[in-house]
């Protein structure tokens, strides 16, 4: 199952400091089926290198979605959202990112690839 399969070319791209939402479609390989994904949870991580930090204790961006319910999980939609509170924090640069999906001890790597956070303008802090 996965939204993509890319490991090494920049998904996306957001400046820092940006709130950032994604609609995810949860699809079965080769079909293009969704999938139900009532009850499962997700992480996704952020790392500017994931050999050099082997958990994610060090990440500078972690999300947690509880599980999933509702008519959009049956169908395999979610959003995910990167937060400013988070994203303000990161370093302009390029990193690592996936997102997995875990469901009765189960996990499936949804999408990986490379993220590209863009230097913003304005720092204002209040």
């Amino acid at each position: 199952m996965s939204l993509c399969s890319v490991s090494s070319t920049v998904l996306f791209e957001f400046y820092r400091g940006d709130d950032k939402t994604f609609n995810v479609s949860v699809v079965e390989d080769g079909t293009g089926d969704p999938v139900d994904i009532t009850g499962w949870v997700f992480k996704s991580t952020m790392k500017l290198n994931p050999l050099t930090s082997p958990d994610d204790t060090d990440a500078p961006l972690q999300i947690d979605i509880p599980a999933l319910s509702g008519a959009a999980a049956v169908t395999g939609l979610f959003t995910l959202t990167l937060p400013k509170e988070q994203t303000e924090l990161l370093t302009p640069g390029v990193y690592f990112f996936d997102l997995q999906g875990e469901v009765s001890g189960a996990v499936s790597t949804i999408v990986s690839g490379r993220v590209r956070v863009k230097a913003d303008v304005t720092r204002r802090t209040g």
